[in-house]
């Protein structure tokens, strides 16, 4: 074979073998995976069949999200997919839980509150002639002393914003309920007032003018009322003093725990009066449950603070052989009783109570050391439940300091104690209107009549002095503290009988 032919033929042979190598490559096993393509075994079902088993998948090959689960099954997390959402739904807003619910304003009356002021009026018994001829102590200038205090709260921003603005009316020492109405007429009607204020020797048909009659707030400085004024007042009479009942209740208690009662012969002198028939009431009543009962009660005819028949009334009680005396006689005629009654070889045991503000200092020092015989009232014991204070406290030394401070007038804590004593009184009225006004306009961001009263009832610590109490919606009178006192005469005063004090329910 030539060379040439050999190489063809070398040639085609090599062709031949590689075209057979081709052939054979592309028509293999069925079984067997093909190399140019994935296997049909590798690839991702269809979306409407179901997915092999995970097993079965090449570790090398994760198995698409997807394909897991049927397409027509809901998401995992509807909150997720806008689409299940109604597409004109809004998104929930965050304005009811950003911004706090107004609280309603109750209704309330305005008259005398505006925008700028509030009007209060004050109310008292002008006793100046009677301290200027010696018959009373002097308390100072009583309407200075508001307009004082009210003007420092003017300069600090007002009562809830509102400058306190002050009118005076006053009515003659001992005047009747009768002579105390033209004051409260001038106040509510001509003056058109929020507040009345009371400082003292007032009736309860003048408070029932204010509070029933024409419907304002009353505050009582001092002064015993039944409940029952309370009670007509509507709860517009706030009093730093005690309800009768609760006064009345707990004087036999405590006059029996002072061994006062057990073995006498007891009696009850009182006037002819309304307050006084409710105050016998309750405390034949407290007698009763501790065992005990009234020889004798005597009504005498009283009109403000003078009484008549008192003869007759003592006649009486020698009669009934009392030897101890429950006594509701305003303080002259209580002062004169008890002369009459020694002058006559009857010299009974005399009790007496903040009813008439007879357990208090300067009554003592007007009347029982004023008598003929003072020694004759030694041994006098008093219920009270702290008028007359018997230490300075924080709140007055306060106040004086700022009255000093402000007119350049220094009352003696000793010499003029009821001066002192008075600057701290009207000062803490002054005090807690601007404390419950401040509180209407923070919690409801005005000032009326039912917010103010909302206001007062929020003063839950009350002191002034030796009086300890709270003000609350169902308790208008402050005090929740009595004590027996016993006076003596060798100083005209009152000396608290140690263990004597005693907390009131509230």
């Amino acid at each position: 074979m030539s060379r040439t032919k050999l190489h063809t033929f070398t040639f085609a042979f090599v062709a031949l073998i590689a075209l057979l190598a081709a052939s054979c490559s592309s028509s293999g096993d069925s079984d067997e995976p093909q190399v140019v393509e994935p296997a049909p075994t590798s690839a991702p079902e269809p979306a409407d069949e179901p997915a092999p088993e995970p097993a079965d998948e090449p570790a090398d090959e994760p198995a698409p999200e997807p394909a897991d689960e049927p397409a027509d099954e809901p998401a995992p997390e509807p909150a997720d997919e806008p689409a299940d959402e109604p597409a004109d739904e809004p998104a929930p807003e965050p304005e009811p839980t950003a911004a706090p619910t107004p609280i309603p304003v109750p209704e309330g009356s305005t008259v005398g509150i505006t925008d700028d002021t509030i009007k209060v009026a004050i109310l008292r018994s002008d006793s100046k002639s009677l301290e200027e001829a010696g018959i009373l102590p002097d308390t100072g200038d009583i309407p200075r002393n508001y307009v004082v205090f009210a003007e420092e709260v003017n300069d600090r921003g007002g009562a809830g914003g509102r400058n306190i603005e002050i009118v005076f009316h006053a009515y003659p020492p001992g005047a009747s309920a009768t002579d105390q109405q033209a004051a409260c007429i001038a106040a509510t009607e001509d003056d058109q007032v929020a507040i009345v204020h009371y400082v003292g020797g007032v009736a309860a048909e003048t408070v029932l003018c204010a509070t029933e009659g024409h419907e304002r707030i009353a505050y009582m400085l001092s002064g015993i009322l039944p409940q029952e004024i309370y009670d007509r007042s509507n709860g517009r009479l706030f009093s730093q003093s005690m309800t009768t009942e609760r006064l009345m209740g707990a004087w036999p208690t405590l006059a029996d725990a002072q061994g006062l009662l057990e073995g006498r012969t007891l009696g009850l002198m009182r006037g002819d009066i309304g307050e006084h028939e409710v105050a016998a009431g309750v405390l034949r009543e407290a007698l009763a449950e501790l065992g005990y009962e009234l020889a004798d009660e005597v009504a005498l005819p009283c009109e403000g603070t003078s009484c008549s028949q008192l003869d007759i009334g003592i006649e009486r009680m020698q009669v009934a052989n009392v030897d101890t005396v429950f006594n509701l006689l305003p303080p002259s005629p209580f002062g004169i009783t008890v002369f009459l009654s020694a002058r006559g070889g009857w010299e009974p045991q005399w009790l007496v109570s903040d009813i008439e503000n007879l357990v208090y200092a300067s009554v003592a020092q007007a009347v029982y050391q004023r008598n003929a015989d003072p020694t004759l009232f030694y041994g006098l014991y008093g219920l009270s439940y702290g008028l007359d204070r018997l230490s300075p406290d924080e709140h007055t030394i306060e106040c004086n300091a700022v009255f000093t401070e402000v007119t350049g007038i220094e009352y003696d804590i000793v010499e003029n104690e009821d001066a002192w004593s008075a600057v701290g009184s009207t000062c803490l009225f002054i005090k807690n209107l601007e404390a419950a006004a401040n509180w209407s306009q923070e919690t409801y961001g005005t000032v009326n009549q039912t917010t103010l009263i909302q206001g007062f009832e929020s003063l839950t610590d009350y002191r002034l002095g030796d009086i300890t109490g709270s003000w609350s919606p169902t308790k208008h009178d402050a005090p929740d503290v009595i004590t027996l006192k016993e006076y003596q005469a060798d100083c005209a005063c009152w000396v608290e009988i140690e263990g004597a004090r005693t907390m009131l329910d509230q």
